[in-house]
């Protein structure tokens, strides 16, 4: 299950939840998810959206400030860290802007608790894995040795990922969130031409989480319908198995999966709402 947690746009054009807000036909409700529906949520879809504003009603004294001013404060520093399921998160992938702060979010994770995640940033000042060159990446993973939590720095490229580079212009950076909408749903319809600079952005990011999360490290397949079951063995940069999550993600659109839950988490989010 994924938690995502996000908010509206504060220092860019489209936030996250500015894009859910403009899916047509029919946008999901991510302010009837709350603490007291979010079992609902679950029940129903592997995918649930925590809008900030209704799990941290605290941070929206800061919130007009914030968007008169136009740069990147504090909150950004601190909402990649706040999600509410916190105490329930196998794992997780966070991004950050500058790549002198990942050692400090990997560390503040490790003394939170967590056992696996990862802090990237693109060599372009980027909070995502890139698709264009370097991401710096800091790995938290349990010794089991130790039973300790190590941290481990090292980098991803997209070839790592077996895909090719694009410039982050090819991916279409500040775009409208109806813009954005729109590509959202042509990816998880398969209606996206596997060799489109967006869809391998999204297969990267995709697939680091899906290595962090350990599920890449099984030695068999079973995800169901159209799985081939050819696991990808091949381990790359810190012991990740990133061509593998790249496999798992693009079953996951193939499949209709995704697609799957995106209209079961609409359905519920509408109807608590």
């Amino acid at each position: 299950m994924i938690g995502k947690h996000g908010n509206r746009a504060s220092t860019s054009r489209s936030g996250s939840a500015d894009l859910l807000a403009c899916v047509q036909p029919k946008p999901p409700q991510i302010s009837a998810i709350t603490p007291s529906t979010i079992h609902q949520v679950f029940s129903h879809t592997n995918y649930a959206f925590l809008f900030a504003p209704i799990f941290h009603p605290g941070a929206r004294h800061a919130a007009t400030i914030r968007k008169q001013l136009g740069w990147r404060t504090i909150f950004n520093l601190l909402g990649p860290l706040a999600n509410p399921l916190h105490p329930l998160i196998e794992a997780r992938m966070i991004g950050v802007a500058r790549k002198e702060i990942g050692p400090d979010f990997a560390e503040s994770l490790r003394q939170a608790g967590c056992r696996k995640a990862m802090v990237v940033c693109g060599d372009e000042e980027l909070d995502e894995v890139s698709c264009a060159g370097p991401t710096h990446c800091w790995r938290l993973m349990e010794n089991l040795n130790t039973n300790q939590v190590d941290i481990q720095y090292f980098t991803l490229e997209p070839k790592d990922f077996g895909l090719p580079s694009h410039s982050l212009s090819d991916v279409s950076p500040g775009q409208s969130p109806e813009a954005n909408a729109e590509i959202l749903m042509r990816i998880l319809k398969g209606e996206v031409p596997e060799d489109d600079p967006i869809l391998h952005f999204v297969y990267i990011n995709t697939a680091a989480l899906f290595a962090v999360s350990g599920i890449c490290d099984a030695d068999t397949s079973n995800m169901g319908h159209g799985d081939d079951g050819n696991v990808i063995k091949e381990s790359g940069p810190g012991g990740g198995r990133w061509k593998e999550g790249v496999r798992r993600a693009k079953w996951a659109i193939s499949s209709g999966e995704a697609y799957k839950q995106w209209v079961e988490f609409v359905q519920i989010t509408n109807k608590v709402a």
